[in-house]
């Protein structure tokens, strides 16, 4: 059940991406094409839904997307990925139509966006991607220093508990539809992190990474 804070939220993400044309492109992607890529294949998936898919540029704009060693490929992300993709994103209004109820799809993919999500209002929003998805849901998520806050448009009382990772994971213990995989950006893309997580080998935190991005728990260890 949508919180009544919800839909003040997505008139706040509406304004925020229609005042800011580069952000909220839906150029992250390329962040997670190996990710993405390598699920597809292993399922062969025909049918994807993007969830929360921002303005949709990926989808219009060729991109360089590459496996390995290959040169890249310039092209727009459904055609790399040989995919019928289902775009959705309620901040956008030519993607604000969600899919049917019950409507399936071989994989979902839900990109930097839970982090949007009010407290209160992401146990239904898993329960709706666990309801779309047939063979697998891939949920990334972008965790930066905490100079970034000064974007946050959103009332900070929706957002109280401290988003680390078993916060997120608490709404997906009931998980039945396909397999659902996690990437938080703090992870390096290797091969077998599919049959990792499959078996439950996976290591949600890596040993080490000194790059741009922090371990989501030292941010919020930072601030108090």
């Amino acid at each position: 059940m949508k919180s009544n804070y919800y839909d003040k939220s997505v008139q706040e993400g509406t304004k925020f991406q229609l005042d800011n044309p580069k952000n909220w492109a839906g150029y992250d992607v390329v962040k997670y094409q190996k990710q993405i890529k390598d699920l597809v294949i292993k399922y062969n998936t025909k049918t994807l839904l993007d969830y929360g898919c921002g303005k949709g540029l990926q989808y219009t704009e060729p991109l360089p997307y590459a496996l390995g060693d290959e040169e890249p490929e310039w092209t727009t992300f459904d055609k790399w990925l040989e995919v019928e993709v289902y775009k959705y994103d309620p901040c956008v209004e030519e993607f604000s139509v969600p899919p049917p109820e019950g409507m399936k799809f071989d994989g979902v993919i839900c990109s930097q966006v839970l982090q949007t999500i009010p407290d209160k209002d992401l146990p239904w929003v898993s329960e709706k991607l666990n309801s779309h998805t047939d063979k697998f849901c891939f949920i990334s998520l972008n965790y930066q220093r905490p100079a970034k806050d000064k974007k946050f448009m959103y009332d900070p009382e929706q957002f109280n508990e401290p988003r680390t990772r078993e916060f997120f994971k608490k709404f997906f213990t009931n998980w039945n539809n396909g397999n659902l995989f996690w990437w938080f950006k703090d992870r390096m893309h290797y091969e077998g992190w599919v049959e990792d997580q499959l078996t439950g080998t996976w290591k949600d935190i890596p040993d080490t990474w000194e790059g741009k991005y922090s371990f989501v728990e030292a941010i919020y260890k930072s601030k108090g």
